[in-house]
Protein backbone atom coordinates (compact mmCIF):
# COMPACT_ATOMS: atom_id res chain seq x y z
CA UNK A 1 0.00 0.00 0.00
CA UNK A 2 1.35 3.33 -0.61
CA UNK A 3 0.18 6.72 0.72
CA UNK A 4 -0.36 9.72 -1.14
CA UNK A 5 -0.87 12.87 0.21
CA UNK A 6 -2.34 15.99 -1.92
CA UNK A 7 -1.93 19.59 -0.66
CA UNK A 8 -4.18 22.78 -2.91
CA UNK A 9 -2.47 26.19 -2.91
CA UNK A 10 -3.43 29.50 -3.97
CA UNK A 11 -3.32 29.83 -7.67
CA UNK A 12 -3.36 26.89 -10.13
CA UNK A 13 -0.78 24.96 -7.62
CA UNK A 14 -0.90 21.07 -7.69
CA UNK A 15 1.20 19.59 -4.75
CA UNK A 16 1.79 15.54 -4.89
CA UNK A 17 3.60 13.45 -2.50
CA UNK A 18 4.04 10.01 -2.79
CA UNK A 19 6.04 7.35 0.05
CA UNK A 20 6.49 4.20 -0.66
CA UNK A 21 5.88 1.64 1.77
CA UNK A 22 7.16 -1.15 -0.50
CA UNK A 23 10.76 -2.65 -1.92
CA UNK A 24 9.08 -4.51 -5.22
CA UNK A 25 8.02 -2.36 -7.93
CA UNK A 26 5.93 0.97 -8.32
CA UNK A 27 4.40 2.55 -11.15
CA UNK A 28 3.49 6.15 -10.31
CA UNK A 29 1.26 8.21 -12.60
CA UNK A 30 0.23 11.96 -13.05
CA UNK A 31 -1.25 13.99 -15.14
CA UNK A 32 -1.23 17.90 -15.87
CA UNK A 33 -3.54 19.84 -18.14
CA UNK A 34 -1.15 22.85 -19.48
CA UNK A 35 -0.82 25.02 -22.44
CA UNK A 36 1.91 25.40 -25.00
CA UNK A 37 5.41 27.05 -23.57
CA UNK A 38 5.20 26.25 -20.23
CA UNK A 39 8.13 24.21 -18.60
CA UNK A 40 8.80 21.17 -17.22
CA UNK A 41 11.54 21.25 -14.48
CA UNK A 42 12.92 17.45 -13.26
CA UNK A 43 15.36 17.54 -10.75
CA UNK A 44 16.29 14.10 -9.81
CA UNK A 45 18.63 12.62 -7.30
CA UNK A 46 19.22 9.48 -9.90
CA UNK A 47 17.31 7.87 -12.72
CA UNK A 48 17.24 7.71 -16.47
CA UNK A 49 14.44 10.01 -18.28
CA UNK A 50 12.40 10.12 -21.49
CA UNK A 51 10.41 12.62 -22.79
CA UNK A 52 8.88 12.50 -25.98
CA UNK A 53 6.44 15.47 -27.32
CA UNK A 54 2.51 15.03 -28.15
CA UNK A 55 0.13 17.30 -29.62
CA UNK A 56 -2.02 16.88 -26.36
CA UNK A 57 -2.31 20.02 -24.07
CA UNK A 58 -0.55 18.05 -21.19
CA UNK A 59 2.49 17.23 -19.09
CA UNK A 60 1.71 12.85 -18.75
CA UNK A 61 4.75 11.51 -16.41
CA UNK A 62 5.14 8.48 -15.47
CA UNK A 63 7.61 7.10 -12.61
CA UNK A 64 8.86 3.37 -12.41
CA UNK A 65 10.70 2.60 -9.12
CA UNK A 66 12.57 -1.07 -8.28
CA UNK A 67 14.73 -2.67 -5.86
CA UNK A 68 15.01 -3.46 -2.64
CA UNK A 69 15.93 -0.10 -1.70
CA UNK A 70 12.40 1.61 -3.48
CA UNK A 71 10.99 2.96 -0.09
CA UNK A 72 13.58 5.35 0.19
CA UNK A 73 13.07 7.15 -2.86
CA UNK A 74 10.20 10.02 -2.41
CA UNK A 75 8.53 11.37 -6.00
CA UNK A 76 7.08 14.98 -5.89
CA UNK A 77 5.01 16.88 -8.20
CA UNK A 78 3.97 20.41 -8.52
CA UNK A 79 2.12 22.38 -11.45
CA UNK A 80 2.29 26.52 -11.52
CA UNK A 81 0.12 27.58 -14.44
CA UNK A 82 1.45 25.87 -17.17
CA UNK A 83 4.58 24.89 -15.40
CA UNK A 84 5.43 21.22 -14.00
CA UNK A 85 7.83 20.72 -11.67
CA UNK A 86 9.21 16.91 -10.76
CA UNK A 87 11.45 16.06 -7.40
CA UNK A 88 12.58 12.85 -6.92
CA UNK A 89 14.58 12.39 -3.67
CA UNK A 90 16.76 9.49 -2.00
CA UNK A 91 16.32 9.39 1.42
CA UNK A 92 17.71 6.77 4.13
CA UNK A 93 21.60 7.41 3.78
CA UNK A 94 24.17 7.58 0.50
CA UNK A 95 25.63 3.75 1.50
CA UNK A 96 25.02 1.20 -0.66
CA UNK A 97 21.53 1.89 -2.92
CA UNK A 98 19.50 -0.89 -5.04
CA UNK A 99 17.13 0.99 -6.72
CA UNK A 100 16.29 1.66 -10.16
CA UNK A 101 14.28 4.84 -11.36
CA UNK A 102 13.21 5.42 -14.46
CA UNK A 103 11.03 8.39 -15.86
CA UNK A 104 8.74 8.34 -18.76
CA UNK A 105 7.10 11.40 -19.54
CA UNK A 106 5.36 13.39 -22.31
CA UNK A 107 4.94 17.02 -22.90
CA UNK A 108 3.15 19.60 -25.33
CA UNK A 109 5.76 20.13 -28.83
CA UNK A 110 6.08 23.63 -27.78
CA UNK A 111 7.51 23.13 -24.02
CA UNK A 112 10.54 24.06 -22.60
CA UNK A 113 12.69 21.55 -20.65
CA UNK A 114 15.04 21.55 -17.60
CA UNK A 115 16.09 18.08 -16.84
CA UNK A 116 18.75 17.07 -13.96
CA UNK A 117 19.56 13.64 -12.54
CA UNK A 118 22.37 12.65 -10.22
CA UNK A 119 22.91 9.56 -12.91
CA UNK A 120 21.44 7.77 -15.89
CA UNK A 121 20.54 8.31 -19.46
CA UNK A 122 18.82 11.25 -20.95
CA UNK A 123 16.56 10.93 -23.87
CA UNK A 124 14.75 13.69 -25.98
CA UNK A 125 12.62 13.34 -28.84
CA UNK A 126 11.02 16.26 -31.70
CA UNK A 127 10.51 19.11 -29.12
CA UNK A 128 10.13 23.15 -30.02
CA UNK A 129 11.49 24.29 -26.80
CA UNK A 130 14.47 25.25 -24.72
CA UNK A 131 16.47 21.99 -23.54
CA UNK A 132 18.80 22.04 -20.67
CA UNK A 133 19.79 18.41 -19.66
CA UNK A 134 22.46 17.89 -17.54
CA UNK A 135 23.58 13.91 -15.92
CA UNK A 136 26.16 13.23 -13.29
CA UNK A 137 27.08 10.32 -15.26
CA UNK A 138 25.28 8.41 -18.46
CA UNK A 139 24.44 9.47 -22.50
CA UNK A 140 22.95 11.79 -23.87
CA UNK A 141 20.27 12.31 -26.99
CA UNK A 142 18.02 14.18 -28.78
CA UNK A 143 16.00 14.05 -31.18
CA UNK A 144 15.23 17.30 -33.33
CA UNK A 145 15.36 20.20 -31.46
CA UNK A 146 14.14 23.85 -32.63
CA UNK A 147 15.33 25.76 -29.75
CA UNK A 148 18.35 26.33 -27.80
CA UNK A 149 20.19 23.45 -26.29
CA UNK A 150 22.53 22.94 -23.39
CA UNK A 151 23.62 19.57 -22.17
CA UNK A 152 26.52 17.91 -20.10
CA UNK A 153 26.85 14.60 -19.12
CA UNK A 154 29.88 13.40 -16.49
CA UNK A 155 30.46 10.59 -18.31
CA UNK A 156 29.23 9.15 -21.51
CA UNK A 157 28.25 10.09 -25.31
CA UNK A 158 26.37 13.03 -26.79
CA UNK A 159 24.14 12.94 -29.31
CA UNK A 160 22.10 15.53 -31.46
CA UNK A 161 20.39 14.73 -34.36
CA UNK A 162 19.51 18.12 -35.43
CA UNK A 163 19.59 21.35 -33.53
CA UNK A 164 18.05 24.66 -34.90
CA UNK A 165 19.18 27.10 -32.54
CA UNK A 166 22.37 27.63 -30.49
CA UNK A 167 24.11 24.41 -28.98
CA UNK A 168 26.57 24.06 -25.79
CA UNK A 169 27.25 20.45 -25.26
CA UNK A 170 29.74 19.22 -22.89
CA UNK A 171 30.76 15.42 -21.30
CA UNK A 172 33.73 14.54 -19.40
CA UNK A 173 34.05 11.24 -21.37
CA UNK A 174 32.68 10.26 -24.77
CA UNK A 175 31.92 11.13 -28.58
CA UNK A 176 30.06 14.00 -29.53
CA UNK A 177 27.91 14.18 -32.32
CA UNK A 178 25.27 16.74 -33.28
CA UNK A 179 23.62 18.20 -36.56
CA UNK A 180 23.25 22.33 -36.83
CA UNK A 181 20.54 22.97 -39.40
CA UNK A 182 20.36 26.79 -38.78
CA UNK A 183 22.74 29.79 -38.20
CA UNK A 184 23.66 30.12 -34.65
CA UNK A 185 23.12 33.95 -33.22
CA UNK A 186 25.21 32.93 -30.13
CA UNK A 187 28.49 30.95 -29.85
CA UNK A 188 28.28 27.56 -29.74
CA UNK A 189 30.99 24.82 -27.98
CA UNK A 190 31.02 20.92 -27.80
CA UNK A 191 33.69 20.12 -25.87
CA UNK A 192 34.83 16.48 -24.30
CA UNK A 193 37.56 15.32 -21.90
CA UNK A 194 37.77 12.30 -24.05
CA UNK A 195 36.07 10.82 -27.18
CA UNK A 196 35.71 12.54 -31.22
CA UNK A 197 33.95 15.47 -32.20
CA UNK A 198 31.88 15.89 -35.46
CA UNK A 199 29.54 18.35 -36.41
CA UNK A 200 27.14 18.22 -39.26
CA UNK A 201 26.62 21.69 -40.55
CA UNK A 202 24.33 23.27 -43.50
CA UNK A 203 26.15 24.33 -46.15
CA UNK A 204 25.37 28.40 -45.26
CA UNK A 205 25.93 28.45 -42.06
CA UNK A 206 28.91 31.42 -40.74
CA UNK A 207 30.96 30.78 -38.10
CA UNK A 208 34.53 31.81 -36.82
CA UNK A 209 35.74 27.81 -36.35
CA UNK A 210 38.29 26.66 -33.56
CA UNK A 211 38.52 22.87 -33.78
CA UNK A 212 41.46 21.47 -32.03
CA UNK A 213 42.35 18.54 -30.39
CA UNK A 214 45.70 16.95 -27.87
CA UNK A 215 45.15 13.46 -29.73
CA UNK A 216 44.05 12.71 -33.21
CA UNK A 217 43.63 14.73 -36.41
CA UNK A 218 41.08 17.64 -37.17
CA UNK A 219 39.48 17.68 -41.02
CA UNK A 220 36.56 20.08 -42.43
CA UNK A 221 34.76 19.60 -45.58
CA UNK A 222 34.26 23.30 -45.52
CA UNK A 223 36.81 25.95 -47.05
CA UNK A 224 38.22 27.43 -43.82
CA UNK A 225 39.85 31.38 -43.90
CA UNK A 226 42.65 31.11 -41.51
CA UNK A 227 45.35 28.48 -39.89
CA UNK A 228 44.63 24.94 -40.93
CA UNK A 229 46.95 22.41 -38.71
CA UNK A 230 46.71 18.38 -38.64
CA UNK A 231 45.16 18.89 -34.77
CA UNK A 232 44.01 22.61 -34.88
CA UNK A 233 41.94 24.46 -37.20
CA UNK A 234 41.21 28.17 -36.81
CA UNK A 235 39.33 30.48 -39.11
CA UNK A 236 36.15 31.88 -40.55
CA UNK A 237 33.49 29.62 -42.65
CA UNK A 238 31.40 31.63 -44.93
CA UNK A 239 32.64 34.84 -44.15
CA UNK A 240 32.51 34.32 -40.01
CA UNK A 241 30.04 34.61 -37.78
CA UNK A 242 29.51 33.78 -34.06
CA UNK A 243 32.16 31.20 -32.42
CA UNK A 244 31.87 27.36 -32.98
CA UNK A 245 34.21 25.67 -30.74
CA UNK A 246 34.88 22.03 -31.28
CA UNK A 247 37.59 20.88 -28.64
CA UNK A 248 38.61 17.19 -27.58
CA UNK A 249 41.06 16.21 -25.16
CA UNK A 250 41.69 12.87 -26.91
CA UNK A 251 39.85 11.86 -30.23
CA UNK A 252 39.01 13.29 -33.58
CA UNK A 253 37.12 16.41 -34.93
CA UNK A 254 35.19 16.59 -38.20
CA UNK A 255 33.32 19.19 -39.36
CA UNK A 256 30.89 18.17 -42.55
CA UNK A 257 28.24 19.20 -44.59
CA UNK A 258 24.58 18.37 -43.79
Amino acid sequence: MKKIVMALACGATVLVVANKTFADTEKLEKTFSVASGGTLSLDSDSGSVDVVSHNLNSVDVVVYIKGPDADDFDIKFEQDGNDVSVEGDRSGGWGSYRTNIRYEIKVPKEYDLDIRTGGGSIEIENLVGKVEAYTSGGSIKLGEITGDVDVKTSGGSIKVEEVAGNIDAHTSGGSIKAKLSKQPTEDCRLTTSGGSVRAYLASDIAVDLNASTSGGRVSSEFDVNGTVKKNKIRGEINGGGPKLTLKTSGGSVSIDKL
